[in-house]
């Protein structure tokens, strides 16, 4: 059977539930069939061989690999806007040492408000570059479990220090 006829096939068969899973996983109905043409271009490409009876279980699994990928590219973009709105403040109105003791309290408040398993995730993540993956396998955890406690760490540090640290 010719690839790009099985992709065409797949596609009618699948698109239309994937696409509303991209969604509620995107939250963007353009973003999400952007998601899932893209599987489907791997598929006609041969990048991914979707046959037998596991081809949804594939396609999906494939499908939240890639919403998974723009989600953290997202969040990477945010937190560079962030970093650089943030370089900006300090360097127009405070001296490198207030940044070096944002920068402490910051970490003290990780080792000390944090639980252990989250401040070791995010010390790994942030700090040795791993990714989840790494973290999960080192760890014996899931991924998931890994971005929980990252999104959960980040939560609490945006609480604690958005009002310059008052409550």
């Amino acid at each position: 059977m010719n690839i790009t006829i099985e992709a065409g096939s797949l596609f009618t068969k699948h698109a239309k539930k994937m696409t509303l899973v991209a969604q509620l996983m995107l939250g963007d109905r353009a973003e999400a069939e952007d998601a899932v043409g893209d599987v489907f271009a791997d598929v006609a490409s041969g990048k991914i061989s979707a046959v037998g009876d596991k081809t949804e279980a594939l396609l999906m699994t494939c499908l939240k690999n890639r919403c998974l990928n723009l989600i953290k590219r997202r969040m990477l973009m945010q937190r560079a806007k962030l970093l650089a709105t943030a370089d900006d403040t300090v360097s127009e109105s405070s001296p490198a040492d207030n940044e070096t003791d944002e920068m402490e309290n910051i970490l003290d408040f990780i080792d000390n408000e944090l639980t252990p398993q989250t401040a070791r995730i995010l010390r790994m993540h942030y700090q040795q570059k791993l990714k989840y993956r790494e973290i999960a396998a080192q760890l014996g955890i899931s991924q998931t479990a890994v971005y929980k406690h990252l999104a959960q760490g980040i939560n609490k540090l945006k609480r604690k220090f958005k009002n310059n640290g008052q409550d």
